[in-house]
């Protein structure tokens, strides 16, 4: 298919012609040869439309994302694996629900952490936050081999030497291109590096480049243990909580559904499980919650932060298949909100505020969300749009989104964390 005339079809179909020059710019650089990146635009493109986005609110920078980084973190781009994308933060404010849910009651409890990724800081996060729990994290791409590049970006290897996945030091939309925009060289780049560094006598393990061989290890204690595999694969006792984020969108329903059993056999009654999405800084975050009661899975609430109206990157559309039923549901309580003009009005008035004030896409002299400062650092960024989502908090909007489900006949409230939450009971 020709990029020129699929993005004028999506501009047409989507957005009745209406996307800004500069965002189709950016998505004339998908990749021809990659119909999966085709039909996972075309699908996120849908789901927009379904929750009433209009084309203003896609900035530049979520065009950048989708025109050259989404081809590259597909599962296509590594032979069909998940990529064990992973970031600093990204569980925080996950991490908090968990503890203000079950931190009260007596004694410590255990929890399964299922696609923790790698290097593993969400789990070495959590351990901390809840020291006296006992945390077994799993992945079915936890490496053998570990090495790490002049500039820190790092590479998997498997027991055999093959890459499993590599990821830039700062994930940046520059950085991801930098290491991806030739993927076989940079394989091939990192492959030499371990080579190198195992013909030496003693391989450093400190400074740049280094090698880290069954790097897990290095992270294990008494209470915090590392097990090779995914949902289905993982043989453990049952556990208090299950925390399962950035996995189950890569999968059909009929997986999830199969997860849900899997899930159930591995909680002990009473047990909670979490399973969503989200991205840096717990932004684009969106989870169901469930409950083990009377040995049965109870689906009991789904909530999702304030930002998911109007989201800096692409998470919130971010469904491999058709029936993913995570993204359908969200994507339905946004269309609800974004309905309601009055709440809306308000919504963009600090929001688009909050944007200029920070420098993060603020709206052009068109009315379109535009680019980021580029004096902001990558790291920066995430820390900024976390005071954005805490602005719109601390301002009631997450309160005021509730009641517009509730006026729509839903049980919303707000949970623990600033989340809207609806009963589903």
């Amino acid at each position: 298919m020709e990029v020129q005339n699929f993005v004028n079809d999506l501009n047409k179909d989507f957005f009745n012609g209406a996307l800004s020059p500069a965002f189709t710019e950016q998505l004339l650089q998908l990749p021809m040869d990659r119909p999966d990146v085709f039909a996972m635009v075309q699908r996120m493109f849908g789901a927009m439309n379904q929750a009433n986005f209009p084309a203003q609110d896609l900035s530049v920078m979520v065009g950048e994302v989708l025109g050259t980084l989404l081809a590259r973190i597909l599962p296509g781009a590594w032979e069909g694996r998940v990529p064990p994308i992973t970031v600093p933060g990204r569980h925080k404010v996950i991490d908090q629900y968990i503890k203000n849910r079950m931190g009260s009651t007596a004694g410590s409890k255990s929890m399964l952490d299922i696609g923790c990724g790698f290097p593993p800081y969400t789990t070495l996060e959590s351990s901390k936050l809840v020291s006296d729990w006992k945390i077994i994290a799993a992945d079915p791409s936890l490496p053998v081999y570990l090495v790490y590049d002049e500039q820190e970006n790092y590479a998997t290897f498997d027991a055999d030497k093959n890459v499993i996945y590599f990821q830039p030091s700062i994930p940046s939309v520059e950085n991801w291109n930098a290491l991806l925009s030739d993927a076989k060289a940079t394989k091939a780049r990192f492959g030499g590096l371990l080579d190198e560094l195992l013909s030496q006598p003693h391989p450093s393990t400190s400074g740049n480049p280094r090698l880290e061989t069954n790097p897990i290890k290095a992270y294990e204690t008494d209470k915090l243990s590392f097990v090779r595999g995914g949902i289905g694969q993982v043989d453990i006792e049952p556990v208090d909580c299950i925390r399962c984020f950035n996995v189950l969108y890569y999968f059909d329903d009929a997986f999830f559904q199969n997860a849900l059993q899997w899930f159930e056999n591995k909680l002990n009654e009473g047990g909670m499980l979490l399973a969503g999405g989200n991205w840096a800084a717990s932004s684009e975050c969106y989870y169901h919650e469930y409950q083990k009661i009377d040995g049965h899975l109870v689906e009991k609430e789904f909530a999702f932060g304030i930002d998911t109206l109007c989201p800096f990157g692409v998470v919130t559309w971010y469904a491999n298949h058709d029936d993913d039923r995570q993204t359908a549901r969200l994507i339905h309580y946004l269309g609800i909100i974004r309905k309601d003009k009055s709440f809306m009005d308000e919504f963009y008035k600090l929001n688009d505020a909050l944007r200029a004030k920070y420098g993060l896409c603020p709206r052009d002299a068109h009315g379109y969300y535009g680019i980021v400062d580029p004096s902001i650092s990558p790291l920066e960024l995430w820390q900024l749009v976390e005071k954005i989502i805490n602005e719109l908090n601390e301002a009631g909007l997450n309160h005021k989104a509730a009641e517009v489900l509730n006026q729509a006949g839903l049980k919303a409230r707000i949970n623990e964390v600033g989340h809207v939450a609806i009963n589903l009971q």
